[in-house]
Parts: structure tokens; C-alpha cells; sequence
């Protein structure tokens, strides 16, 4: 009775981390809008928004009003879901330190927050938050992943996959914050074609200019890196789950390029400006979760499974 007991807190515990993740990626991508729609000083002040808690109402002003009232809601929940999780002896013990990490993280975010505020939108502040604002987003994804439970065996035991999916992880999260670096230093519109950038391949790889080429360039490697797995699908044939992630992971790549594509040619809509740091989201956690998915376990053995919808 006991143990049907724990094993429902950590059904309940699973899914509330789960809706966690997906508040956080709609929390970045309203962060996402506030930027695109040039209010990240609708609000002068901070924390309140014209010496008021609840300001009159203006399309900028809200918002940025809304994203810090989104923001303080997730940040209540993700601190009553740890306290919860720690209560009922939820989490295992490297869990415990991942959670304690994430609220640090939490807190130094709210810093940063009211730092673009203060400090009027400084480029290597508003990036900084965008880094921790996807770090937080990602501990609190794999802590949902983790709680899921380990992944069955599988007998696609092949090392250099681990370590393949962490270097793409690695590269998208690179990417993301180069993106964030575009935005900040409104580098988004200095290449008005494609695929050159005004007329040349590489104009430059140093100043505002060189930040767009750079972003570019990595998205180029990070283009051909995921669709490399085709490749290795067709290799490791037998293995459906391997096969249906490649798919999804190519999928959301090809989804990226193109909206990335639309951004620069159609002069950095809003709307299309979001769903491109949106989806890059997606595409972070998805890759998380796939080099999760091969992680070597105690006995040095690779698994694989438990694919599924990163929230």
C-alpha cells in the first residue's frame, strides 16, 4: 500500500514537472515577444510598472506586464514543487541537487530580470537572461524526464551516439544564444538576403554584422549535423525508436531553417520573429532528450527509449 502510494506522488510529481517545462518554453517565448514587439522598456521601472502594481493599459505595456506576472506565477509553482518534491522524498539524491540548482538559477534570473530594466536593455544582460532563462527551462525538462523513469534496454549499444546527441545539444544551445545575441545588438536585419548576406557569403565574422554571419554559420552545422541522421537511421534500421526521433528531430530542424529563412527576408515579422525562438526551444529540449536517451548507465551499457513529446 505504501509503495502504490509513493509510486502515485511520483505519477503526480512527474506530470506537474511536465506542465512546468511547459510553462517555462511559453514564458521564454512571451520573453520572446516582449522583445520583438520593442516593450522590454514599456515598463521604466521595476519591480512594480509605473510605481503601480497594476499599470493602465497599453498594448507594450502589457506586454511586459504580463510576461513579469507570467513569470512571478512559474517561479511561485516551480519553488511549491520543489518544497513538495523534497516533503514527500520525491527526488533521489543527484534530483535533490538538480532541483537546489534550478532555484538558484531561478533567483539569479529574477536578478537579471529587473537588470534589463535597470540597465536599459544592455546587450550581455538581456542575452544573460535569455541563458538562464533556457537553463532553467532545461533542468526542470530533464528532472521531468528523469522522474519518467530510466529508458528500457535496447540492443542499439553504440557509444559514439552519446556522445553525438551531447554535441548536437551542445550546438543548438550555442546557436540559441547566438540568436539572443542577434536580437540584443538588433543584428537580425543587417542581412536582408539569403543565402548570402548582402550579396556575399561571408562579409565579415567581426562587430554586429559578424554576430548575424556567425548565427548563420552555426545554424548551417547544427542543419547538417541533425540531418546527418538520416545517415545513421539508415544504418541502424532495425531500431524503430531511433528511426521515429531522427524523423521528429529533422522535422523541427527543417521547421527552424525555414522560419529563420522568412525572418531575414520578410524583415523580422514579430509573429514569425517568436515562433523562431519558440521552436528552437523545441529543438533544445528535443535534443536533450535524445542524448538522455542513449546516456551510458552504471554499467557502462548504452539504452535507449522512452521518446516521446518533450512536454
Amino acid at each position: 500500500m505504501e509503495k502504490n502510494r509513493y509510486e502515485l506522488s511520483n505519477s503526480k510529481m512527474t506530470k506537474a514537472y511536465g506542465w512546468l517545462s511547459f510553462c517555462i518554453w511559453l514564458l521564454i517565448a512571451l520573453g520572446g515577444s516582449v522583445r520583438a514587439m520593442n516593450a522590454g522598456l514599456a515598463c521604466p521601472d521595476w519591480p512594480l510598472c509605473f510605481g503601480e502594481f497594476i499599470p493602465d493599459y497599453h498594448p507594450q505595456v502589457y506586454f511586459e506586464f504580463i510576461h513579469r506576472v507570467f513569470a512571478g506565477g512559474v517561479s511561485v509553482v516551480a519553488v511549491l514543487l520543489a518544497c513538495l518534491g523534497f516533503r514527500k522524498k520525491v527526488f533521489k539524491t543527484y534530483q535533490r541537487w538538480i532541483v537546489i540548482f534550478s532555484l538558484i538559477l531561478l533567483a539569479t534570473q529574477v536578478v537579471f530580470g529587473g537588470l534589463t530594466v535597470i540597465l536599459k536593455l544592455q546587450e550581455m544582460v538581456v542575452t544573460t537572461h535569455l541563458f538562464l532563462g533556457t537553463l532553467f527551462f532545461l533542468l526542470n525538462l530533464f528532472i521531468y524526464l528523469d522522474l519518467k523513469g530510466r529508458p528500457k534496454p535496447s540492443p542499439l549499444r553504440v557509444s559514439f551516439l552519446y556522445i553525438y546527441f551531447l554535441f548536437i545539444f551542445a550546438m543548438i544551445y550555442l546557436q540559441v544564444l547566438l540568436g539572443g545575441l542577434v536580437a540584443s545588438h538588433m543584428a537580425a536585419r543587417l542581412c536582408t538576403d539569403f543565402p548570402k548576406c548582402n550579396g556575399e557569403w561571408i562579409p565579415t565574422l567581426s562587430g554586429t554584422l559578424g554576430l548575424h554571419v556567425w548565427h548563420r554559420l552555426v545554424a548551417y552545422g547544427v542543419a547538417l549535423l541533425i540531418l546527418s541522421l538520416f545517415i545513421l537511421a539508415k544504418i541502424f534500421k532495425e531500431n524503430k525508436i531511433f528511426q521515429s526521433a531522427t524523423r521528429q528531430l529533422v522535422y523541427i530542424v527543417l521547421m527552424q531553417v525555414a522560419l529563420g529563412v522568412i525572418n531575414v527576408l520578410a524583415h523580422t515579422p514579430p509573429l514569425i520573429t517568436v515562433l523562431h525562438l519558440a521552436n528552437a526551444v523545441v529543438l533544445l529540449g528535443w535534443s536533450l532528450q535524445m542524448a538522455r536517451a542513449w546516456w551510458p548507465t552504471a554499467k557502462g551499457e548504452y539504452q535507449v527509449g522512452g521518446m516521446d513529446q518533450p512536454v
